[in-house]
Formats: C-alpha cells, sequence, structure tokens
C-alpha cells in the first residue's frame, strides 16, 4: 500500500477511536462508571495503603470533563469535580512533605562501590558473593540493600507528585472548559475554594496559566 495512503487510513482509524472514546465519556453512564471505578480506587487505597491505586484513581478521573458547556453545573458534573479534588489530596497527602531527593541522605547511585575494605579487584556494581571477607561482604549487601530504599522512595515520591501535577492540570482544564462569566465556573471555582486549603494548590487551580510539572 503507497505510504501516504496508508498513514491516512492509519489516521482514520486512530481518529475513529479516539472520537468513539470521547463520546462514551460524554454520556451520564459512563461517568457513573467512571465515578464508580474512581471510589473503588480510593476505597482501596485506604485499604492497602498502595498509592498506585491512588495513581490509578487519579488516570481514571481525568476522564471526567463537565458533560456540556452549560451555565450551571449539573450535579453529574458537580460530583465528578468533588471527587477529582478529592483524589488530588489523597495524593498530596500521601506524599512525604518533607522529601528531598536532592538531599544526601537520598541520593541514588547506578552502582554501589563496595566498602574500601573490600580487597583488591573489586569494583562498583560487582556481585557480593566476589568478596571473599565476610564482615566486608555484609558491610556491601547492606549498602546495596540501603540503595535500593532510596530508590523505592524516590519512585514513589516522583510517582506521588506527577500524580498531583496531573489532578491539578485536570482539574483546571475542567475548570476551563466550562463558558467564561458564567455561574457553572463560578460554581467551580467556588468548590474548589471550600474544598482546598493548601494555598500552593489552591494557587495553581485558580491560575490563569496552565499549572505545568513541578517535577
Amino acid at each position: 500500500m503507497h505510504i501516504k495512503r496508508l498513514f491516512t487510513v492509519v489516521m482514520f482509524h486512530v481518529l475513529g477511536l479516539n472520537m468513539a472514546w470521547t463520546e462514551s465519556n460524554d454520556s451520564d453512564q459512563s461517568m457513573t462508571e467512571a465515578k464508580a471505578a474512581v471510589q473503588g480506587k480510593l476505597a482501596e487505597y485506604a485499604n492497602t495503603g498502595n498509592a498506585h491505586f491512588l495513581i490509578e484513581a487519579r488516570k481514571i478521573a481525568s476522564s471526567m470533563n463537565p458533560r456540556e458547556r452549560c451555565d450551571s453545573l449539573s450535579a453529574l458534573d458537580e460530583d465528578c469535580l468533588r471527587l477529582q479534588l478529592q483524589v488530588l489530596l489523597a495524593l498530596q497527602n500521601a506524599r512525604d512533605q518533607k522529601y528531598d531527593p536532592q538531599a544526601p541522605e537520598n541520593i541514588v547511585t547506578l552502582n554501589v562501590a563496595p566498602p574500601v575494605d573490600a580487597g583488591q579487584g573489586v569494583a562498583a556494581g560487582m556481585s557480593p558473593e566476589a568478596i571473599k571477607d565476610p564482615v566486608a561482604r555484609k558491610k556491601y549487601e547492606e549498602a546495596i540493600a540501603d540503595n535500593n530504599r532510596r530508590n523505592s522512595k524516590l519512585r514513589k515520591e516522583l510517582n506521588l507528585s506527577r500524580g498531583v501535577d496531573r489532578a491539578v492540570i485536570d482539574i483546571w482544564h475542567f475548570v476551563r472548559n466550562l463558558p467564561e462569566e458564567s455561574e457553572a465556573r463560578r460554581q467551580a471555582r467556588q468548590i474548589i475554594m471550600t474544598t482546598v486549603t493548601n494555598k500552593i494548590l489552591l494557587e495553581r487551580l485558580l491560575s490563569e496559566n496552565s499549572p505545568g510539572l513541578t517535577w
């Protein structure tokens, strides 16, 4: 098949899939199902403490845009906005507010160096089994385990930070999808202002400029 024709066919199918997905998201039934799915993920997080469920909840909630460009919020749209805010605050509260990825105690290395008393012929990233001295080997194993813990912490905090950023952007777009100077936008802003007490998050949500990413 000619490349240009192939590209046209592929784009037709891609656009068709996107349009079908958009139409599905615009239905009350789809939004009700999405609400239930988000609430389920929040419940799983509450039961397990696993932040992965919050990340999944945010991804599902991102589809909860206003149904129509109406002058006032429908009950369903208001529920969707409040649920997005609930997800945002859950993500924010799950973060370690004191965590600094640049702090020396949080730095992650690609290859851990063996201790200086490990003997000759050692190199960073080598297998602990290659170190004959049991004391030096144990030090090296502990250093590797500590580096792995720091790496897990870094990944968790990065995922939560990005989750917060994307939730903020989702809600920011939710408001911008409502007509300017409309009662719907005023209602949405009022809900945000009475729900979010964190000053930095509130400023980002109500900003005239796109909030962007912080990490």
